[in-house]
């Protein structure tokens, strides 16, 4: 049996995902990665819940929300944006929100991530 919790540590690096706090809610996703972690997360049966927004701040742009942490992998920094969990029924729609509805809506900021609630399986 693989253990999961390892194996999700290693996507998360490989994919610059930053947990706010601890645990599995808030792993801030950069733009250029939420498809591949997306996929990644599918073949070892973690359930995305839903995210919330976060802007990232990098290169003079001013945050658009409240505080947060230092980008762990690069310039820049984080700020929670003031929204409530957007929830998904699969790993399947959120991406495609994500990737196709959300770029094209008039809420659209491009200093906008992901910031996924995941849940692990059982056997985890």
């Amino acid at each position: 049996m693989i253990n999961v919790n390892k194996v999700l540590q290693d996507i998360f690096a490989k994919y610059h995902i930053q947990p706010v706090g601890s645990g599995y809610i808030d792993c801030i996703c950069p733009k250029e990665n939420i498809e591949s972690f997306i996929m990644a997360i599918d073949g070892l049966n973690v359930k995305i819940d839903g995210f919330t927004w976060w802007c990232f701040s990098v290169n003079g742009h001013q945050p658009c929300g409240m505080g947060g942490p230092k980008n762990e992998y690069g310039d820049g920094f984080y700020s929670e944006i003031e929204s409530g969990l957007m929830e998904f029924q699969s790993n399947e729609s959120c991406k495609n929100y994500l990737l196709n509805e959300f770029p094209s809506s008039g809420e659209y900021k491009d200093c906008f991530v992901p910031g996924f609630w995941l849940t692990l399986p059982l056997y985890a």
